[in-house]
């Protein structure tokens, strides 16, 4: 897969490749940190209120009011080369589930592609949902996508949405049935064919850790579903008693060969990004 990363991406998360390899001690990694950190503020603030981004020949304007979203829509949280692999799949016609849309670092991207298909973007947390309406509105006609509030998972219910990130742009969110945060509606995605949502030609998926809940959910819809993106958290599986290993197993057992995408252009740990498909 063609590396679409900018040299400035390459460049900013040089010191964490570094650390890793050499054992920088933690207090050098602290600092730059701050540094980082004091650098987004101000790109972040010199911005305005939009940024926009191009991927694959589509251009999406995004809304900016935090740091969160600035960063997201500058990086994509490096996942450039996942939406880009999902784009070059896509003929336009296609009905697309974003399982997970946050504010709409793929879901936009869809939308902006699609000329007869259409794009829904499951985001229980009501934040970022407003800034994926807002940022859809912006980017494709209505007919061309729907937001939905209900969290997928295995079993139709309501469940705590927990999160790490309060601010708007922050995709650390997460079902934890005993957790602090707020009620959600869950639903299987098979489910959801008697609410009128049209059965998915590709779905994406990343549910912090939830992946093989959602997969499970979707029961025979898997059937004809022909691509799957899925951003597997390896650590984060264990919050629901799930493996990587499992969810990969899952998808074989439903048919699916399974490529190997890599890891996000950032320092994130714990996370890797696969193609299933037919």
């Amino acid at each position: 897969m063609q590396d679409t990363r900018t040299t400035k991406d390459r460049l900013r998360n040089a010191p964490y490749r570094l650390a890793a390899r050499y054992g920088v001690p933690p207090f050098v990694s602290s600092v730059y940190w701050r540094v980082e950190t004091a650098y987004w503020m101000a790109r972040a603030a010199m911005a305005g209120d939009t940024v926009e981004t191009t991927v694959a020949g589509e251009t999406v304007r995004f809304g900016v009011s935090t740091v969160a979203e600035y960063r997201r829509a500058t990086t994509l949280g490096g996942e450039r080369d996942l939406v880009a692999a999902l784009l070059s799949g896509l003929d336009g016609t296609e009905t697309v589930w974003d399982v997970g849309a946050c504010v709409g670092t793929y879901t936009c991207f869809v939308a902006s592609a699609l000329t007869t298909g259409q794009v829904v973007g499951f985001e229980p947390e009501a934040v970022n949902r407003s800034r994926l309406r807002a940022n859809l509105e912006t980017t494709a006609p209505a007919e061309r996508w729907t937001v939905s509030p209900i969290a997928l998972s295995d079993e139709n219910g309501t469940t705590t949405l927990s999160s790490e990130v309060v601010d708007a742009g922050g995709g650390h969110h997460y079902l934890a049935p005993d957790g602090v945060g707020r009620t959600v509606e869950t639903r299987r995605g098979a489910d959801l064919l008697d609410d009128e949502f049209a059965p998915p030609d590709v779905v994406k998926i990343d549910v912090q850790g939830a992946e093989l809940l959602v997969l499970r959910g979707l029961g025979d819809l898997l059937d004809t579903v022909e691509s799957v993106y899925l951003e597997v958290h390896s650590a984060k599986c264990r919050r629901y008693g799930t493996s990587a290993e499992e969810v990969e197993a899952f998808l074989r057992a439903a048919g699916y060969s399974l490529t190997p995408l890599g890891g996000p252009a950032d320092r994130r740990s714990g996370v890797y990004f696969v193609h299933a498909h037919r």
